[in-house]
């Protein structure tokens, strides 16, 4: 929310004006916004528990041959396609294209044994953590 300006000389009734157009200058000058610009098309949640790391994406309208995920050097890739449906007249508001989201996972994970599947417009990725990410209770010795 913008501050409310109170008049202090004659080109107060302006300021208001001026403020926009510095918004707007900025704007331009420091690109729209990393979600508007580099629209990755998958809103993800990512969380830990003990022994699994969880990912969920969300994936409307594409299916398993739209989505590649792989993991490399601790960070997952996601990459798809949503291609257009080429219909004509009306309007679509929906972005179509290539994308990749890539995150660093929170801890090292086993890859090979990660239970991916894709159901009802969501990914879901269950990721479990490599041995020596969990973590271990040390036993303590009373003297």
């Amino acid at each position: 929310m913008l501050p409310v300006l109170r008049p202090t000389h004659a080109l107060a009734p302006f300021r208001p004006i001026n403020r926009l157009a510095t918004l707007f200058d900025r704007l331009f000058d420091e690109g729209f916004p990393a979600a508007a610009s580099n629209w990755s098309g998958l809103p993800i949640s990512m969380w830990e528990d003990e022994n699994t790391v969880h990912v969920e994406a969300d994936a409307p309208g594409l299916t398993d041959k739209d989505i590649e995920v792989s993991v490399h050097n601790g960070q997952l890739c996601i990459r798809a396609e949503r291609k257009s449906e080429g219909r004509e007249g009306g309007f679509d508001t929906r972005t179509y294209g290539r994308f990749e989201e890539r995150v660093t996972l929170p801890t090292a994970v086993d890859a090979d044994k990660v239970d991916a599947k894709l159901a009802n417009g969501v990914l879901t990725l269950a990721f479990p953590k490599s041995e020596e990410a969990k973590p271990r209770r040390i036993a303590l010795r009373s003297e």
